[in-house]
């Protein structure tokens, strides 16, 4: 499998498996830099939490739901409250 295809097929898995914590919200993907992977969530559940908490949130349901090779292509988490824009 080449590296372009591993990261959309990651990419597919990993919105999947955030969209059932946070179904109606915004969350975009890129693939940039040697495949690696950018995630952004844009929540109301993300309003008054600490980075370390969102932070905490995103990788519990990355971790639990993709594998370790999956989980090696992301790069950054990014997770934003909707106070935060």
């Amino acid at each position: 499998m080449t590296t372009s295809h591993l990261s959309t097929t990651t990419a597919s898995h990993a919105v999947s498996a955030l969209r059932k914590s946070f179904p109606f919200d915004t969350i975009a993907t890129e693939q940039t830099y040697l495949g690696k992977i950018h995630i952004k969530i844009i929540s109301e559940k993300f309003n008054n939490k600490t980075e370390r908490q969102k932070q905490r949130i995103v990788w519990n349901i990355l971790k639990k739901e993709l594998n370790i090779e999956e989980i090696q292509l992301i790069s950054l988490a990014l997770a934003y409250g909707t106070d935060e824009l």
